[in-house]
């Protein structure tokens, strides 16, 4: 019985292996569905290659719509492209390539490539009328024609028309004949696609740019201004001129760098410029001014259309759609893009800090080291610091100066009255800055102002008196332990 058994498991496992066999054999052999739906010419008497052309011989693309036509030319152009150096600079080359062109506009190249896929692929499935009376039955009447023209001059023309009932394939018949076939549906909308999808959806002269090519950014939003900045010092020191002149948030206003910089239409709407307030641009409620790779641009956006808003930018004679997640700060706040902090030295650059504040007046001399060099320089009040925790301890109240920072932004404000703190930094250079701090008249806090021009924040009174970080704490901590160094 238990031999008889064994022979039963063989003989399934060989069953199994037998099976397992053919069906990878199946799979091996089973034919590409998208190469079905191109027939062989030889396995069907309808199938007639409609383009004898060699694609890389063709240099010359003609669309005719029945409103208008395109013609696009292969040509050698410079394109400019980003070369990042070692010392992370980076620097503008040029290479010469073959791209298809048009003088009115930048051609998509994709989808340039798609025609041509579909011409030199286009291999009909079956004749419909030898000798058609009436071409408007299959939308030939007013065909979309495409006309390959290669570098010998040879032409040839393929006409699409209307979809099958079935929606399956096209209609389609050779430029110099007058059969109607049909051809496989996705050939048939490479070989014509709308005037729009022919423009190129690239907005910029290079395709590699990122934020750090953008140095000044003014946004308008219902027709007010939210803000003007510009890059101050690369690569990240942005400053906020407009409305008040205040350091960026570079965290948010990044956002808007990083979107700018890779914008992209999705797709072309419109070329007709004389039709803007259909699409909200008439008057457009958001406009963003840049500087981009030392080039400047004007991007207009108008009214939303469920996942995407139109759009133009100057200088380019069309509508496009822009994705609505690709412009998610369009509403950001100007309290967002500000950085609170009203003054943020480093200690590295600075040889000297006075402080005024509760009636008497604290002068902080220093020449100190990222690396915290015992030979480092401190003095308080003419006084050299040398014990370890008093160095700590210093540059913890100078921390605790350079923290104060608003707690709203009041742009109607106009401070008046004496300052009942004031902070004058001297760096290493000799520039001096005074942040003033003059009280409100409603008793809550202060308003910051800096070298005499009101920052735009307010603070409240607490912002001095913060456990962790305030100065008046930070001060208390220092003088006692000072205080305990002399015992």
């Amino acid at each position: 019985m238990k031999k008889w058994r064994s022979v039963i498991i063989l003989g399934i496992v060989l069953v199994a292996l037998v099976a397992v066999y053919f069906l990878l054999k199946g799979q091996e052999t089973a034919p590409d569905p998208q190469a079905s739906a191109t027939p062989d010419v030889g396995d069907n008497p309808d199938a007639v290659k409609m383009l004898d052309l060699e694609r890389d011989n063709i240099v010359k693309i003609t669309m005719k719509y029945p409103e208008r036509e395109i013609t696009l030319n292969l040509e050698e152009r410079e394109v400019e492209t980003g070369i990042q150096q070692e010392d992370g600079t980076v620097t503008t080359s040029t290479y010469v390539e073959k791209v298809w062109v048009n003088d009115a506009f930048q051609v998509e190249q994709s989808t340039v490539n798609n025609i041509l896929y579909g011409g030199v692929n286009a291999v009909t499935k079956r004749l419909i009328d030898a000798e058609p009376a009436d071409l408007s039955v299959y939308g030939l009447d007013q065909p979309v024609s495409v006309t390959f023209t290669d570098r010998a001059g040879k032409s040839r023309t393929i006409e699409v028309g209307n979809t099958t009932p079935s929606g399956d394939d096209y209609y389609v018949r050779s430029g110099d004949g007058k059969a109607v076939y049909t051809l496989v549906r996705y050939l048939a909308e490479y070989l014509a696609p709308s005037p729009y999808d022919l423009i190129g959806k690239q907005l910029y002269h290079r395709q590699d740019l990122t934020e750090e090519d953008m140095n000044e950014l003014t946004f308008h939003r219902d027709g007010e201004l939210v803000f003007s900045a510009y890059l101050k010092k690369a690569p990240v020191d942005w400053l906020i001129t407009q409305p008040i002149e205040i350091t960026a948030n570079l965290q948010n206003l990044d956002r808007f760098l990083r979107g700018l910089s890779g914008l992209k239409a999705s797709r072309v709407v419109d070329d007709r410029t004389d039709n803007l307030a259909v699409y909200g641009l008439g008057n457009p409620r958001y406009v963003l001014e840049y500087t981009l790779d030392g080039r400047p641009y004007v991007l207009k956006i108008g009214n939303k259309d469920g996942s995407v808003y139109y759009a133009i930018m100057e200088g380019k004679d069309y509508v496009f759609a822009v994705n609505a997640d690709d412009l998610n700060y369009l509403d950001t706040p100007l309290r967002d893009v500000v950085l609170f902090m009203v003054y943020v030295p480093s200690i590295y650059d600075t040889a000297k800090l006075v402080i005024e504040i509760d009636g008497r007046t604290d002068v902080l001399e220093m020449d100190i080291s990222p690396e915290l060099a015992e030979d480092d320089v401190y003095l308080f009040n003419g006084k050299a610091i040398r014990d370890k925790e008093a160095r700590t301890l210093f540059r913890r109240y100078y921390q605790g100066a350079i923290a104060i920072s608003g707690d709203r932004l009041d742009l109607e404000a106009r401070p008046e009255g004496e300052a009942e703190v004031r902070l004058t930094y001297t760096s290493k250079s000799g520039e001096v800055t005074v942040v003033e701090l003059i009280p409100t008249p409603d008793g809550y806090g202060y308003y910051a102002v800096k070298n005499g021009k009101y920052t735009g924040l307010v603070l409240g009174k607490r912002e001095l008196d913060k456990e962790d970080k305030g100065i008046r704490k930070s001060y208390e901590n220092f003088i006692s332990y000072l205080n305990e160094l002399e015992k």
